[in-house]
């Protein structure tokens, strides 16, 4: 088996090994549980994946697909532009308020 893409984390492992999979190439995803070992470092380098030898033609050109129609996760859209932001934990908190209040109005 070949590395055909190194993930930044599990979670784009598994959209690209869906990819590839959409595709009818196996994949297999190597190292997805490290990550619980490792800790707060990051993911890179340690999650692979790997297709059969045969498929690594097809495959890297579905991975250059994938990389010229995506932007890397590290890199984002600022605000302006539409995108989010990077730490919204206060958005998060004012749902959870509302929600609370909510619940409590149809309850009290």
């Amino acid at each position: 088996m070949k590395c055909v893409y190194e993930a930044s984390d599990v979670l784009e492992a598994h959209v690209i090994q869906g990819l590839l999979e959409q595709h009818r190439i196996s994949a297999f995803i190597e190292g997805e549980y490290l990550l619980g070992g490792v800790g707060e470092l990051p993911a890179s380098r340690l999650v692979r994946i790997l297709v059969n030898d045969d498929d690594l033609p097809a495959g890297s050109s579905l991975i250059r697909d994938y990389e010229s129609a995506n932007h890397p996760l590290s890199v984002q859209t600022p605000v302006a532009e539409g995108g989010m932001p990077r730490r919204a934990s206060w958005l998060l908190w004012a749902m959870a308020i509302m929600v609370f209040m909510e619940i409590g109005r149809n309850f009290l």
